[in-house]
């Protein structure tokens, strides 16, 4: 009787491996069959994000400190790839003909303000306080890159009405300077995590939380398009650039903390690429963007309607658009081969041209849809 005990003992073994192998089987054949992941399970702690299937309803991270490593890791290789294109300014130190005294030297962490290169030739783009602006003097001052070579500068181009405070400033001698690309409008979207760059060693991470335009009447012609990001950015990130993480300039940030998209300020880029001097198109109409706005007794939902603002007309006079006769009321709806949308601004469409490119603009009149070509003006 007592060996009774002894001869189950294999049998309950046996079944209990049996079940063991019977579950794992039927969870692989799940796996590749229902939810076709051809992972090995229980021998793979990482996640594959990109490689999730769209039919996973739910994701349990069970190591989520590999996922914060690899951010860390994206946003240090971003913050190196975007400091060669950064331009420390700094007062200019007198050196004495004898040997330099201690407090002759630049502390390259600490510039009076930081610029990014737009040309590789020398053009430097700056976010400049109004108060520094106003007592600024190219001649006392100097520029230093991040491979610390020492440029003198020799000119200077401002913009009295250019939203983000921005001037340009141009380093003598320079060459090869590395520029980062313009991030375009249709590759920005809300919630994308962006990198605010102060100077050289103050960065926020941070992500885009709205877009809008201001005022409610648009002019073709000025920078109508604003962002906002998560989180107070704080008063030493004023006059400052937003990245994306692959290392493009997303926007500007100017006094008072206004953020101004890159793909803005294109015509003032490109104008400095073609004839090194900053200038931009001009069309010369007001208008409310249909796309999100409104008009009682008018069933169009997209498109430029050309309305007068506080203190201009619809269309300025012998303005490009004056000239080809457009007039209060009209839809603009196209320009050359883009539609007028959402995703499409008007005045954002006209900035990634140059004065004297000409156009097609398509418009509806009281139902009639009409063209006219127009050769962009340049505005003064």
């Amino acid at each position: 009787m007592s060996k009774t005990p002894n001869r189950l003992l294999p049998v309950i073994i046996l079944s209990v491996l049996c079940g063991l192998v019977a579950g794992v089987t039927g969870e692989i054949v799940t796996r590749v069959y229902f939810l076709k992941d051809f992972s090995v399970p229980y021998f793979n702690n990482e996640v594959n994000l990109a490689g999730i299937s769209n039919n996973r309803s739910n994701l349990i991270i069970q190591d989520a400190k590999k996922v914060v490593v690899s951010q860390d890791v994206k946003v240090s290789e971003t913050i190196n790839s975007i400091k060669p294109s950064l331009v420390g300014i700094f007062k200019e130190i007198t050196v004495s003909e004898t040997k330099a005294t201690p407090s002759e030297y630049y502390k390259l962490d600490e510039p009076v303000v930081v610029g990014l290169t737009v040309t590789a030739d020398g053009w430097v783009a700056i976010s400049m306080p109004d108060d520094f602006k106003k007592t600024f003097n190219i001649k006392n001052y100097i520029a230093i890159t991040n491979d610390r070579k020492i440029y003198k500068l020799d000119q200077i181009a401002s913009f009295d009405d250019l939203p983000g405070d921005l001037i340009f400033l141009h380093l003598a001698a320079a060459s090869n300077l590395s520029v980062k690309k313009i991030v375009l409008r249709s590759d920005i979207s809300l919630g994308q995590s962006v990198l605010v760059v102060d100077d050289f060693s103050n960065v926020f991470l941070t992500s885009l939380s709205s877009f809008k335009k201001i005022p409610p009447v648009l002019s073709s012609d000025s920078l109508n398009a604003r962002f906002t990001l998560a989180g107070d950015l704080g008063d030493k990130f004023e006059n400052s650039f937003v990245f994306n993480l692959a290392g493009d300039l997303v926007a500007v940030v100017g006094a008072n903390k206004e953020i101004i998209p890159a793909f803005s300020y294109n015509a003032y880029w490109q104008s400095f690429f073609k004839k090194g001097i900053a200038s931009q198109p001009f069309l010369g109409v007001n208008y409310l963007d249909l796309s999100s706005t409104q008009i009682l007794g008018l069933n169009v939902e997209k498109g430029a309607w050309l309305h007068k603002s506080e203190d201009l007309p619809a269309v300025l006079k012998n303005s490009p658009a004056g000239l080809a006769g457009l007039k209060e009321g009209d839809i603009i709806t196209w320009i050359n081969n883009q539609e007028l949308d959402s995703a499409n601004d008007l005045a954002d469409i006209i900035a990634a041209y140059n004065p004297g490119d000409s156009i097609t603009l398509t418009y509806q009149r009281s139902g009639i849809e009409k063209e006219a070509s127009i050769k962009l003006g340049e505005k003064k």
